[in-house]
This record gives structure tokens, sequence and C-alpha cells, in this order.
């Protein structure tokens, strides 16, 4: 029998008879030294694991490893409280930045409310119109008579802050359409008690003359004359002069002088503009108290 026909009843020989039979001694002796290796290495690596784990579970192992934990807990607690305590102290300074800016806003203030306050008195001084004393006109203080009286046609009686010392009045009156200028003296009766009275009464002369004489009333608000069957025809409700030589004058509405008050317009510009500051102030002064007392807390 021939090999083919052998071959060809029985099979071909194995894969590994071939490849034993066709394997150098050589290449066998490396692939069992690989073997070894591998066999080595994870004895080697088994072992370690071992050790670690013995390593872990041990008491010492245990601290060591607890103490690094809290270690590095306590680094963060710290690094945590140092961010903390940056942050706390940087809103700290903010709110005091604040306080002190309100604290100079509320001191601006304060000079400006002053000087507004300042003013205000000193223009109602100016615009005071003072009321009519009788009183004080009985025993020669005239001192309620300065200002400027107007008729309702225009004629002006204007008295001013030396009347006590001068006793004069400054007139403008109208003749003809032309302007007329003049000033009057008020003749006082010194040394002789008035007779009492709701008015007060003078003599008046044009200055230099002594003829042209008449009498000067001053009527308080509120009071109506009356001379015989003559009565007060004027507007009661407001302080007034009247001077002629007749008791007729008081039936004549257009023979009073009433007034003149002055402007108020800048005075109450500038009450305004005080509201706004005391405004403006309280709400500062309040914001201010506030946030002291929440940085107190």
């Amino acid at each position: 029998m021939t090999k083919k026909h052998f071959e060809e009843k029985n099979g071909p020989k194995s894969t590994v008879s071939k490849v034993v039979k066709g394997t150098s001694p050589s290449k066998i002796r490396g692939k069992f030294f690989k073997i070894k290796v591998y066999i080595g290495i994870a004895i080697s690596l088994l072992v370690v694991a071992i050790l670690a784990s013995l390593f872990l579970f041990s008491p010492n192992a245990k601290r060591e490893s607890t103490e690094a934990i809290s270690s590095v807990a306590k680094k963060e607690n710290t690094s945590q409280e140092a961010t903390d305590a940056s942050k706390a102290s940087e809103i700290k300074k903010k709110k005091e930045e604040e306080i002190q800016k309100l604290k100079e806003q509320l001191a601006s203030l304060d000079s400006k409310v002053a000087e507004s306050e300042k003013l205000v008195d000193k223009l109602k001084e100016e615009t005071a119109v003072p009321k009519l004393d009788i009183e004080a006109l009985r025993n020669n203080d005239l001192s309620s008579l300065k200002g400027t009286w107007r008729t309702a046609s225009g004629k002006e009686f204007v008295i001013n802050d030396s009347i006590n010392e001068s006793s004069e009045i400054y007139a403008i009156g109208y003749r003809d359409g032309q302007k007329v200028e003049s000033t009057y003296e008020l003749k006082v009766p010194k040394g002789q008690e008035r007779p009492k009275s709701d008015t007060a009464s003078f003599g008046i002369w044009p200055k230099g003359l002594m003829a042209g004489g008449a009498v000067l009333y001053a009527i308080p608000r509120g009071i109506v004359k009356s001379a015989g069957q003559y009565t007060d025809q004027s507007n009661t409700a407001e302080d007034r002069l009247v001077a002629g030589q007749s008791p007729s004058m008081f039936t004549e509405p257009e023979n009073f002088y009433y007034r003149v008050k002055p402007d108020t317009s800048k005075l109450e510009e500038e009450e305004k503009h005080l509201a706004q500051l005391q405004a403006e102030r309280e709400a500062i002064k309040t914001s201010l108290e506030s946030k002291e007392k929440k940085n107190t807390n």
C-alpha cells in the first residue's frame, strides 16, 4: 500500500503532529519560556495584592489612612474657612463703605439744609407783612406803618424804615394823568395821651408847608370805621390807610390805601427747595440707621 493510498483510506496525519514534527527545538523552548514569564507575572501580582490587602486592613494602616483622610479634610475645611472669612471681610468692608458714603451724604445735606433754612428765614423777614399795631401807634411807635400802601387807582404812600426818626411819608399821586411825587410829614402829638380807640390818627402836611393839611387814619383789618352818618366802605379784611379833610372820605372806596404785599415767589421757591432737601436728608438718615443696625447684628 502506498502512502497516498494510506492517507486516502485513513485521513491525513494530525496538525499537532505536523506542528511538533515541523517545529524546531529552539522555538519550543521559547514558547515554554514565555509561559513561565506569564506565570511569574501572575504570581507577582497576586503577592502584591495580598500584601496590599494585609497593609490596608492592618491597624496602623487604618490609622494612617484615617489620619491622611482627616488631614486632607482639615486642609479643605481650613481652606473653606479662609474663603468664607475672606468673603465675610469683603462684605463687611463693602457695608462699611456704604455706611461711610451715607454719612458723607448726610453731612452734605445737613449743611445744605442749614443754608436753605437761613435763606428762608431771611426771605420771610424781607417779605413779612406787619400788622397794624394800634397800641404801638398810640405810643408813637410808627414801625407797623412801614411799607408801601396803594389805592385802586395807583396812588401810593411809601413809608420807609426811618419813619420813627423823620416821620415822613413819600407819596406818589397822579394829576391830569401825570405822576406827581411829594413828601408829607406826620404830626404826632407827643406827650399827649391819645384817645382809646380801634384806630389811630395823625395830622399830615406837605413837607415845608403849613397849609393843605389833612387827617391820616390807620385802620386795622376787621375794624369798620364810622364818623357820624358816614360808614367805612373799604375792604375791611385788610389793613388800610385813608387821608382826607372830610368824614365823607370813608364812603369813597377809591380813597383807601392798602398795604402792597411783597413778591413771595422767591420765598416759595426756596421753601420748596428746603422741603426737598429735608426729605432727602430724612431718607438718607433712615437708610443709614438701618444699615448701621444691620451691621452691628
